[in-house]
């Protein structure tokens, strides 16, 4: 386990505007479109979304994680499970990894930042006791689990990548109340074990506590996708009961990607996945959350499907033309984890959506930029300009990839970014609305 304390001076970053009107794929529009400034509209009070695990990734910047990682004596890896928060409770927001290293077992790593936007590794500091070891974690949930007003985490983990697909359970990090998180090993005994590529975390019932939704794909006999019920101490209980019949039916039908969003500003969470849009398999669909905490099939959307890029990846949702309505950017690559493309799917009405990617962002399929690219881990939909319109952000600062928003839901190509410095203390320890704490640009 590594205790250095280096200092990074690779810190936050924020996007930067290219001069002059470009498309999405980085070229020249041919004839720039008159963008009126959008009346103001009020937008509805994201109650529901408050504490929730997709409102707390909701980080305006972006990282250059592989220089964070390589200053403090890491391989300058991208791994897949990142999570914002302030741990330690200092004002300064903090970053956890997964395992920088090794993908068959390890502890995580918690960047705690500086003042100056300077990292070190605080990872003893902030767990106190046993520090775990998930075996190949694939997505990381920050919320406060157990009511106390200081963040937890959680680690969906998928377990070995190879046969016989051995699976594992999740693991729990709780705050103590005085700046540490102390490993939860009960929930070995309760959750259960599976092969998890994606969680999601909020309050699904208006009880007041966090609960978490599982996916859980394997192994033998068959798993089932499953809710963890929170009694508001951060102890869980499973239930298969909440969770929609086309899920577990005959076996869970896995899937890559999902949160719990109020897409339709009803003041319920719903349930949004997507795996992969082949024979056999679920559809990207919205589950319509009702208050209670249940979900069915009865009660859904499904959504606009692409052949080409098929495997669902993230999603994000926010009021990208400031009409009202919730829109959703689902983040695609293909079979082969080749490229990336971001699908823009218009709420027209409510919970009526439309596929327009082309005119807001990709316009030209056959030039995407993300045709001949890598794939990526995660994108943010958050406003990195200053405008009050979510801009559309790569987790990864290295890859300089950012599309801003001109107000109407129309995105432009930008690259390049700036550091950004933390002025003032981040609220709550967690980025869940209302607006944390504020920043400036160095």
């Amino acid at each position: 386990m590594k205790t250095i304390t280096e200092l990074i001076y690779a810190a936050f970053a924020v996007l930067i505007l290219a001069i002059g009107a470009v498309t999405a794929n980085g070229g020249p529009l041919a004839t720039p479109r008159p963008r009126p400034t959008p009346a103001p509209r009020p937008t509805p009070p994201l109650t529901a979304d408050v504490g929730s695990s997709y409102s707390n990734s909701k980080v305006p910047y972006s990282l250059d994680i592989g220089a964070i990682l390589t200053t403090l004596g890491y391989p300058p890896n991208d791994p897949a499970p990142v999570a914002y928060g302030d741990f330690n409770r200092d004002g300064i927001p903090d970053v956890v990894f997964g395992d920088p290293v090794s993908t068959t077992g390890g502890p995580p790593l918690i960047a705690l930042g500086q003042p100056g936007g300077f990292y070190i590794n605080g990872t003893t500091q902030v767990i106190s006791g046993e520090v775990p070891e998930p075996v190949n974690p694939r997505k990381i949930l920050v919320a406060d689990f157990n009511g106390d007003g200081w963040p937890d985490i959680f680690f969906v983990d998928f377990g070995l990548d190879a046969p016989p697909w051995t699976g594992s359970h999740g693991w729990l990090l709780l705050s103590d109340g005085t700046g540490h998180l102390v490993n939860q090993s009960a929930l070995a005994g309760i959750d259960p074990v599976g092969n998890h590529h994606t969680a999601t975390a909020g309050d699904i019932d208006h009880s007041g506590h966090i609960d978490i939704f599982v996916e859980n794909q394997y192994p033998d006999p068959p798993s089932f996708h499953y809710f963890l019920i929170n009694d508001g101490q951060g102890n869980f209980t499973v239930d298969t009961t909440r969770v929609p019949y086309s899920f577990n039916h005959s076996g869970s039908v896995p899937f890559w990607s999902s949160e719990l969003i109020d897409v339709d500003y009803d003041g319920n969470l719903d349930l949004v996945i997507g795996g992969s849009e082949v024979p056999n398999s679920l559809p990207t669909e919205i589950f319509w959350g009702d208050g209670t905490g249940f979900y069915s099939d009865e009660n859904k959307t499904v959504l606009p499907a692409d052949a080409e890029w098929n495997l669902i990846l993230d999603i994000d949702s926010e009021d990208i033309n400031h009409d009202g309505l919730r829109d959703l950017v689902i983040y695609r690559t293909d079979g082969f984890y080749s490229g990336f493309y971001f699908q823009v799917l218009m709420q027209t009405s409510r919970r009526v959506f439309a596929d327009e990617s082309l005119p807001r962002l990709i316009h030209d399929r056959s030039t995407w930029i993300g045709n001949n690219a890598r794939y990526i881990n995660w994108i943010h939909l958050v406003d990195m300009t200053g405008d009050g319109a979510p801009d559309l952000v790569v987790d990864n600062a290295s890859y300089q990839l950012g599309w801003a928003n001109d107000g109407n839901g129309y995105f432009t190509f930008t690259g390049g970014w700036l550091k950004v410095i933390w002025t003032t203390p981040l609220v709550g320890g967690t980025f869940s609305p209302p607006a944390p704490g504020t920043y400036s640009y160095a």
